[in-house]
């Protein structure tokens, strides 16, 4: 079982420092990873989420405020030496294909090749509008991006003849740092979307804090995979979670809610579902987050 940590880069307030003191103490305490988010703004209305039946307001202490993912990873990039640097999740189709393909090769290239790339379609109106694209469709667009994405970081030429964002015969770089396409993981909200991971990701990124939902998911997954002629357990799932302390949390309690000693069994019971990584975000100043996120990393290896 692999360990990273969810950076703060989103919230009422950042602290920059705070960022980089968490990212260079993950690899000092042996984590595997460091992982983004992405938001591009926070109306202040509420807003229709899919699957939800009433609009609901946004809060302002995780998305009134967040710094660029990819920045932020250019930036630790330049800070660290070993660790893997990801996105949980980059909106893919609020960018061009080039732009994010070219964006992701640079901090590939600054890191000498420890980008992962976790994507996702977005399903936020006000960012699709604010982005100047369509809002519907995100599905087969979301295939068509992926596709560019790993034409942009393949051989020149380049060429993209169709799709929304064309590219005649060109030389577009920087490449990925090995030569080969970064790994892309897909979040999804549907199960259309766990479908999509299955077929055309390296990977499935869910956030789940339900051990029996978690596992309906990746038995989708698998029964996808397979259908589409891919091995699954060639397919990392990484699970993205919200660790909360606490101490007197008992018999149906959330995934990660708890004390270390109960996130560790939670790693436990999803490594036995086949997860191969959990990033875990812990809402505590960077010295107790570390403290404790290095504790469950003893007791893992334990």
């Amino acid at each position: 079982m692999e360990l990273g940590i969810a950076l703060p880069n989103g919230g009422a307030t950042v602290v920059a420092d705070d960022l980089v003191r968490l990212a260079t103490g993950a690899e000092a305490a042996g984590l595997h990873s460091v992982w983004v988010m992405d938001r591009w703004l926070r109306p202040r209305s509420p807003v229709t989420i899919p699957g939800v039946p009433v609009p609901v307001e946004l809060p302002a202490d995780s998305y009134a405020c967040v710094l660029d993912p990819l920045d932020v990873l250019a930036h630790l990039a330049a800070l660290t030496r070993h660790v893997l640097l990801g996105t949980s999740a980059v909106l893919a189709l609020l960018q061009p294909p080039v732009l994010l393909g070219r964006r992701l090769a640079t901090v590939d290239q600054l890191s000498h090749g420890r980008v992962v790339a976790g994507l996702a379609a977005g399903w936020m109106r006000e960012e699709f509008g604010a982005a100047g694209t369509p809002a519907g469709n995100t599905g087969l667009r979301l295939d068509e991006h992926l596709a560019a994405l790993r034409a942009v970081w393949g051989p020149d030429p380049v060429e993209i003849p169709t799709g929304s964002h064309p590219v005649p015969p060109s030389d577009i770089g920087p490449k990925p740092f090995r030569r080969a396409a970064i790994p892309i993981l897909l979040g999804y909200s549907t199960t259309a979307g766990i479908r999509r991971a299955a077929r055309v990701a390296d990977g499935l990124h869910p956030y789940r804090t339900d051990l029996d939902e978690l596992a309906a998911d990746l038995a989708v997954f698998r029964a996808a995979a397979a259908e589409a002629g891919r091995d699954p357990t060639a397919l990392p799932v990484v699970l993205r979670g919200d660790a909360v302390p606490d101490q007197d949390a008992g018999e149906g309690r959330p995934l990660f809610r708890g004390t270390v000693e109960q996130w560790a069994q939670d790693a436990r019971r999803v490594a036995e579902l086949g997860v191969s990584q959990i990033v875990l975000q812990v809402a505590a100043p960077p010295e107790a987050t570390l403290d404790a996120l290095a504790d469950l990393r003893e007791r893992l290896d334990r």
